[in-house]
């Protein structure tokens, strides 16, 4: 199978920000990003996922996630965005974050955006070489279409009070049954996994409103602002004020 750039769009960024909240958005074409300074922890799929200095991480289209970036005390980082033909050959290489990848490929894609264009082609077509020859195939998942009507129900309900025998009636399962399975195909449970998505909103209602704290608890779905903030610190590490009073946004395409 022959691939070919359509378009791409090649940026770095930097930041003194201390802390960094990125976008809770859903992209259409694949993405890279390469951390050159500090980290970033990304909400996605119900888990955390952490990148450090010298990580690749690899955004597959029709991604949405959370991220949130940590200065130590700067934030730098390379954005790459494309679209290739054929790219739903591709489908099967999902979210995920590449260990220690050379930066020397980035840097030359970098280099080259506003020289020659076949070179840049030649720089950019190598570097997606080293990335799709080190990246993981994720499996679609036969049992998926099982437990597909409780996670469409959670995204879309996540602010709503349900319990676990709700969303195993959904599926025809018993409780015990769907809770395993559930588990099994996504990694965390139920619970957790409504609780990533009811905290990936509350982030974003933090950094783009002054709502207040208690007010978005609630907006988002917790009982009471001690236990929005109980599940908060335990999801991403910090109290909701702490990210309200250190979160700067950048506005990317990563």
């Amino acid at each position: 199978m022959n691939f070919f750039v359509n378009k791409c769009s090649i940026n770095k960024y930097t930041a003194m920000n201390r802390r960094t909240v990125g976008h809770c958005i859903s992209f259409l074409d694949p993405c890279i990003g390469y951390t050159t300074k500090g980290r970033a922890e990304f909400l996605y799929d119900g888990k955390t996922i952490f990148a450090g200095t010298g990580d690749l991480i690899y955004i597959a289209p029709e991604t949405r996630y959370y991220s949130l970036w940590l200065g130590e005390p700067e934030i730098e980082f390379y954005s790459f965005s494309y679209n290739l033909t054929n790219i739903s050959e591709l489908m099967q290489y999902r979210f995920q974050v590449i260990k220690d990848f050379p930066q020397k490929y980035l840097d030359n894609v970098y280099n080259a955006k506003d020289g020659d264009f076949f070179e840049l082609m030649a720089d950019f077509n190598l570097l997606l070489s080293k990335i799709y020859s080190s990246l993981t195939k994720t499996s679609y998942h036969p049992k998926y279409i099982k437990i597909k009507p409780a996670i469409e129900y959670i995204e879309e309900n996540y602010s709503k009070n349900f319990s676990i025998n709700f969303l195993a009636d959904l599926c025809h399962y018993s409780e015990p049954r769907f809770f395993s399975l559930f588990k099994e195909i996504n990694g965390v449970s139920p619970i957790t996994y409504k609780h990533n998505i009811m905290i990936q909103h509350a982030l974003d209602l933090l950094v783009k409103t002054d709502i207040s704290i208690e007010e978005i608890g609630l907006t988002v779905g917790f009982t009471s602002p001690a236990y929005f903030r109980k599940v908060f610190l335990k999801h991403t590490g910090k109290t909701p004020k702490l990210i309200r009073r250190n979160s700067g946004l950048i506005t990317t395409s990563f």
